[in-house]
């Protein structure tokens, strides 16, 4: 057996719980009811039911007008109010079609799409066949026997007598147990009575070619944001990782400091876990080093996936991201710092190094704000003192990889590009600095030229110790004679001299040396409607997963989803800002919230999903209309609030359902996530 093409398989849900298959019985394949107007459609969820309602040809020469005004008639004959008949018209013009269950399981099936070389499955929830009903004719038999009813009473209305009185007797229930009640409830006719109860919920109908369909198929595209749990061992340590080695034959080892790795116990970890720990372990290391720490056969595809999750790319090298360092309730151990802080000062100098291989403390510190032991910490970790130049970044730049993956060198200058704005934003950098570092692009040091043989480096200009800072003296801690001499030997290939104090000229503004990849953008060849039906499908996957969110926590997982983007996407060469995502949100199903903060929290704006297309959606509307008053509700108050708009019963259960969907319950009131005051 010969192996002739190999796919990745992806599982999406998104859609697994909504998705149904129908199927025409008593149709032929070449009469199909897509050209066939939908007059109106609605559903049962619970019991997975549909009916739609489909407006008949009238004109058709194989139509018969006399039995259709017949049938009209029969139906709709003798009612007075135009909203309750069957048919428009005088006439037949429509049909009917309601679905029966099949007797085939939806388990055992799914619907798969094959996408640039990956199956995407989404499991079926239900199997049905459509077939139509005939209502109309026990509707027209029930209005005869009425009409013939009505002529009897009023014959022998005339003969009646006055009944004699008789005696009622009263019957009460008796009150049952705990066993009793759940046979009743178990039983079939209560079974039967509940499912009558269900209303039916009318929906809309959209056309397969529709914009609206197009978004739609595109939940059956597996979400990539998720991690990836793969379990990397060899069948020998498998077998010793069930069944361990008796502990009588081993000598007791000494516990491990928590600052080393175990790189036995890290392969039993998923291929993710494995990454993350290697990251937040060495802060810093080239992909060659990362491979040779995994597993041999380890494909280096499956590395770049997770990698880009955790890790940003700087001078070629992979630095952990500051989140992962940092987590959300961290701070800093040396000055209590709060992590939001620490992340936004450890990312600018990842920027400063995405621009020169050397910076200075005392201008890093100047923009940031961070006390000097943070700042210096920070440093360490990415970076080593050079005399006389500063802190020079860990590594070389890594040619070898970048020329080998130019798609992801292109999708991290992006996302360098977007996080820049935000930390401009933050530390209010001038613009003018921007701008004079985009001027000086091409003279850095750092990607003159591809060729290494064509490299060359430039020697700073030296200072007298009266002319300097306290903080540059702290940079020019170690190694003076090796930094003399190499000041000697660049002098000798260059004689051209550059100032101490890099930090404002002389900056490349992309992430080392680029390769210019011609894209679809470069011409104006972009499909619109394309990059818009990627945008509603990456919205409407993160409303269904989180419900509500932020704008920092959007543009957040905007930036994972490039970093997960394959090359080509039309992401990757598209100019996406904040705005076109916004604009995109209420096409998805979501709605900007106009909604009141509790005192002593900074407001935000946040967006939530209204329209999942269940039962649910006009709650959620409701919902979410109470916050626009007070930043805290009542079940109660949420549940009177129901009843009275759709004027009927609404359990707590349900409330209580849609509130923990997007809110958080403290001291009996219930607030909007991302909301919550800061002494909650």
């Amino acid at each position: 057996m010969k192996i002739l093409f190999q796919v990745n398989v992806y599982l999406s849900k998104s859609l697994a719980d909504n998705l149904y298959l129908l199927q025409y019985p008593v149709r032929t394949a070449s009469l199909s009811y897509d050209e066939v107007e939908h007059v109106s459609t609605k559903v049962k969820p619970q019991q997975k039911k549909v009916e739609m309602h489909l407006s008949m040809n009238t004109r058709s020469s194989n139509y018969s007008r006399s039995k259709g005004e017949q049938i009209a008639l029969n139906v709709d004959g003798g009612v007075e109010n135009p909203s309750e008949c069957v048919y428009a018209s005088d006439k037949m013009d429509k049909q009917v079609l309601r679905s029966t269950a099949c007797s085939t399981s939806a388990k055992r099936y799914a619907v798969g799409l094959l996408k640039d070389n990956e199956v995407h499955i989404t499991p079926l929830s239900s199997i049905n066949q459509m077939k139509p009903v005939f209502d109309y004719l026990d509707r027209a038999d029930v209005k005869a026997k009425n009409r013939l009813s009505s002529l009897q009473t009023d014959e022998s209305s005339q003969d009646e007598t006055e009944e004699e009185v008789k005696p009622v007797t009263v019957k009460f229930a008796r009150p049952e147990n705990d066993i009793t009640k759940a046979r009743r409830l178990a039983s079939y006719k209560y079974q039967l009575s509940q499912l009558e109860t269900e209303r039916w919920i009318p929906v809309l109908y959209h056309h397969k070619d529709d914009d609206q369909s197009a978004a739609n198929r595109l939940s059956l595209i597996a979400s990539k944001n998720d991690d990836i749990s793969e379990f990397h061992l060899h069948s020998k340590d498998y077998l010793n990782s069930l069944i361990p080695p008796e502990k009588s034959e081993e000598k007791e080892r000494p516990e491990m400091p928590t600052n080393v790795l175990s790189l036995s116990q890290l392969r039993t970890l998923p291929l993710a876990d494995q990454i993350k720990s290697l990251l937040i372990n060495v802060k810093v290391m080239r992909f060659s080093q990362l491979l040779s720490l995994l597993d041999p056969g380890t494909d280096p595809t499956s590395v770049l996936r997770p990698l880009q999750v955790f890790a940003l790319l700087v001078q070629g090298c992979w630095v952990v991201k500051s989140e992962i360092l940092y987590p959300k309730e961290a701070c800093s151990p040396v000055s209590g710092i709060s992590s939001e802080y620490l992340c936004r000062g450890r990312d600018y100098i990842m920027w400063k190094f995405t621009h020169s291989r050397y910076v200075i403390r005392k201008d890093i510190s100047s923009v940031i704000k961070l006390p000097a032991e943070d700042v210096k910490e920070q440093l360490e970790q990415m970076s080593t003192v050079k005399a006389i130049k500063g802190w020079e970044f860990l590594y070389e730049y890594d040619y070898e990889f970048c020329d080998k993956y130019n798609d992801i060198l292109q999708r991290q200058k992006m996302l360098w590009d977007a996080r820049y704005q935000t930390l401009s934003k933050a530390f209010k950098i001038p613009k003018e600095l921007e701008k004079k570092s985009k001027a000086t692009d091409g003279h850095s040091p750092v990607c003159n030229s591809p060729d290494k043989s064509k490299r060359r480096k430039s020697s700073p200009r030296t200072r007298t110790p009266s002319a300097m800072s306290t903080s540059d003296v702290s940079d020019m801690e170690t190694d003076t004679h090796h930094s003399r001499q190499n000041s000697e030997s660049d002098h000798n290939i260059d004689s051209v001299q550059e100032p101490m104090d890099t930090s404002e000229i002389k900056h490349v503004t992309s992430n080392g040396p680029m390769k210019k990849v011609k894209t679809n953008c470069d011409n104006g060849l972009i499909d619109d409607k394309k990059l818009t039906l990627e945008i509603i499908s990456f919205l409407r996957d993160l409303l269904n997963k989180k419900k509500i969110f932020s704008l920092s926590e959007l543009k957040g997982c905007f930036e994972n989803k490039i970093l997960q983007c394959p090359s080509g996407h039309v992401f990757l060469s598209s100019n996406i800002n904040d705005q076109l995502l916004i604009d995109n949100i209420v096409t998805s199903g979501g709605k900007q919230l106009n909604n009141q903060w509790p005192p002593k929290t900074k407001a935000d704006v946040l967006f939530a999903q209204i329209t999942a297309g269940d039962m649910f959606d006009k709650m959620r509307m409701l919902l979410l209309e109470l916050f626009e008053n007070s930043f805290r509700v009542k079940i109660g108050a949420v549940r009177n609030h129901f009843q009275e708009e759709l004027q009927d019963e609404v359990s707590e259960v349900t409330c209580k359902k849609l509130l923990k969907e997007y809110c958080i319950s403290r001291g009996g009131f219930w607030y909007l996530k991302e909301t919550l005051p800061t002494d909650s």
